[in-house]
């Protein structure tokens, strides 16, 4: 005679059956969403590369405006949006990034831009107020930020300390994808600066191998350390790796860098752009003025002259139009 299990024994293996269909369901239901996740992350790279990078201004150069008088002083320049300073002395400081971020949003949205990046001084992740900064920005829905700078000593071999630097780095990318935001490392020329050569900050990249960390490159500071041709070279390099962008011009006179007014200089601003859209870039664009100006009224037409400089530079590389 054929004997029936015993009812805790049957009870048992239903429950068991139940748990391995709720563990079955949860886990399709985990991976459709990261499906979807993937989806749409894939989806947001491609409407960037397909998209016209705006055109911004660094906030630096009109620290003396105020949130209202910014925002309306870049809608009249036709800008498309702000590069805020979000540093100690800038428009937004770390220990008040809580309360002002917000006010300086909202001035510069009003006018109808935005404010797609902004500059601090971070370059590690240990610094007490990255945290609270980061996640000030990502609350305001600013996906970029320019960190600080780092440099070299030259008591020292230089190949080893790229690992300290990236490990310094590393942590610093570790925050910025807890907050959702993307870090962008700019390179600037001359002295001790880590990235002024670009293929240390491209090792740098490779070892942090992060996709919350990339290069802020400054077009400018690429040239006058590769004037003869590896401009070109460390531009398509970077290409891959390139967030953000800063733009400027200059010549040489007299074996010194004179800044000069965009597309004056040797900067071959096209062609850097073209390497970008070829790699896909598609992010924020900051003008930058490191030359003086007589009065600030001037200094605002040499901005509204470098933002149709930039956008023309722009049309000739092959980006589309912005809509409007």
């Amino acid at each position: 005679m054929k004997r029936s299990r015993p009812e805790t024994l049957r009870s048992r293996a239903g429950s068991d059956a139940c748990s391995r269909r709720a563990f079955l369901a949860a886990a399709a239901a985990t991976s459709v969403a990261a499906g979807v996740a993937a989806e749409a992350a894939d989806a947001r790279a491609e409407e960037e590369r397909a998209a016209s990078p705006p055109v911004c201004v660094f906030s630096k150069h009109l620290r003396h405006l105020d949130y209202p008088d910014l925002a309306r002083v870049c809608r009249e320049l036709g800008l498309d949006g702000v590069d805020l300073t979000v540093r100690p002395g800038g428009h937004v400081t770390p220990e008040r990034v809580a309360a002002d971020l917000p006010r300086a949003v909202a001035a510069i949205r009003a006018e109808g831009l935005d404010a797609p990046m902004v500059t601090t001084a971070f370059n590690e992740g240990a610094d007490a107020d990255l945290r609270p900064t980061l996640e000030a920005i990502a609350a305001q829905g600013i996906r970029f930020f320019r960190c600080g700078g780092l440099v070299y000593d030259f008591s020292a071999p230089i190949a080893p300390q790229l690992d300290g630097f990236a490990e310094r780095l590393r942590g610093l990318a570790a925050e910025a994808e807890r907050a959702g935001v993307v870090g962008g490392y700019h390179n600037h020329s001359g002295g001790r600066n880590v990235g002024a050569p670009l293929w240390d900050l491209y090792e740098i990249l490779r070892r942090v191998d992060s996709a919350a960390l990339g290069s802020n490159f400054d077009v400018g500071h690429a040239v006058v350390e590769g004037g003869y041709g590896a401009w070109e070279i460390n531009a398509r390099l970077l290409a891959p790796h390139v967030r953000m962008m800063a733009v400027k011009d200059f010549r040489w006179v007299d074996g010194a860098v004179r800044w000069v007014p965009l597309g004056e200089g040797q900067v071959d601003l096209v062609g850097m752009l073209r390497i970008m859209r070829e790699a896909g870039f598609g992010g924020p664009i900051s003008l930058h003025f490191e030359y003086p100006t007589p009065s600030r009224d001037a200094l605002l037409e040499h901005i509204a002259e470098a933002a149709k400089t930039l956008r023309a530079a722009l049309a000739e590389a092959g980006y589309p139009a912005r809509q409007a």
